[in-house]
């Protein structure tokens, strides 16, 4: 196996980790957290709650999203697990502790939970290469296992990704408009993440600063994070997203062109220019810009959902209805606020569709 990887071309191995900007979850290995006996009692042994805190940082990467945005195949090395590097590359399955002494497991904990007094403690401990020099401590009320373990959870995860924090708390927080979290830890990302992850740092923390409503302010971090990457389309979007908020449409669609212009297989532009020219009365220019957007990426659930939401309020709302489903499928069930749309718009079609909500919602076990 040795002489096999060793072997692999520079330039393969080299395409593999320059695309990672981002860490996969499916990376981060939690080996063992040892359990007092009366947890192991209650059903909580250390392979559980080891299972907990792998669940939980997974959940926290899920909400986040994994897309970023932008349109990428199936074979594109930065969506693969690192521990499918053998598949990646035609190798046989290689043993972990070689993975870990390789560091192609980079991110490799172990941990214990204590009792202190009423308490609970968390501590984790790094074991891969890069952490051996890493811990972390939380304390937890006893009877909240679950919650201590999400508090670890994120902790840990904002070592590793803190921009992946940043945008978790952003999507928690987007309902009420209060950021609080969010820009705490894009004040964390700033100083501490990967200078590659800079410019969407900027760009998420100017559209923080756009739903709030700050929107000089914000196209000012979107033009921080252009000059930071020049061919980074999001921020350019998300100026033309400003300037749509204020009315200034056809400024905006001027933007979501030079968006396309940088990355032309970018099918978020698409559907803000659909929003800026159904606001503007285009509507059958709108209706092709969806679809072309669509049509780009047929499996991106956010593309799928806005679709359906402009054919549900543009007088197709079975349609419409049937695009809010395929999104919410693609998506796994998890998001509510799809669900909430796809029943509002079944009400609206047949009061008796209603009935069929449910079982969007059981395509969360699938």
């Amino acid at each position: 196996m040795f002489d096999g990887f060793l072997s692999l071309p520079v330039l393969a191995v080299g395409a593999f980790f320059a695309v990672s900007y981002f860490v996969n979850p499916a990376t981060i290995i939690i080996e063992d957290i040892s359990v007092p006996h009366h947890l192991s009692d209650l059903g909580v042994t250390h392979e559980v709650a080891a299972g907990m805190l792998t669940e939980k940082m997974a959940e926290i990467a899920d909400a986040a999203g994994s897309s970023r945005g932008t349109l990428t195949t199936e074979l594109t090395a930065q969506g693969r697990s690192v521990e499918a590097l053998s598949d990646w590359f035609g190798l046989a399955s290689p043993i972990r502790s070689t993975q870990v002494a390789l560091g192609f497991l980079p991110y490799t904990f172990e941990g214990e939970i204590i009792e202190k007094g009423d308490d609970l403690l968390l501590a984790i401990k790094g074991k891969s290469p890069k952490y051996w020099h890493f811990s972390i401590e939380e304390h937890g009320p006893a009877d909240d296992v679950e919650g201590l373990i999400k508090k670890v959870a994120l902790r840990l995860m904002q070592e590793i990704d803190p921009y992946l924090v940043a945008v978790y708390h952003f999507r928690e927080e987007s309902a009420k408009r209060d950021f609080t979290l969010t820009k705490q830890a894009i004040d964390f990302a700033l100083v501490h993440a990967d200078r590659r992850q800079l410019p969407w740092t900027y760009a998420l923390l100017g559209d923080a600063l756009r739903r709030e409503g700050s929107y000089e302010q914000a196209i000012i971090k979107f033009r921080q994070a252009m000059i930071l990457d020049p061919k980074f389309p999001r921020p350019m979007m998300r100026w033309g997203n400003a300037l749509a908020d204020q009315g200034r449409y056809d400024e905006a669609i001027g933007r979501y062109k030079k968006t396309l212009e940088i990355e032309p297989m970018y099918p978020e532009a698409l559907v803000a220019w659909g929003e800026a020219l159904t606001a503007l009365g285009q509507h059958d220019e709108a209706r092709r810009k969806y679809e072309q957007a669509v049509a780009m990426d047929p499996h991106f659930p956010r593309i799928l959902f806005a679709y359906g939401k402009y054919l549900a309020a543009n007088g197709d709302k079975a349609g419409g209805a049937e695009y809010l489903r395929q999104a919410l499928h693609l998506e796994g069930g998890h998001n509510q606020a799809y669900v909430e749309t796809l029943r509002k718009v079944q009400r609206e079609v047949d009061p008796a569709l209603e009935e069929a909500v449910p079982l969007a919602k059981g395509m969360r076990s699938r």
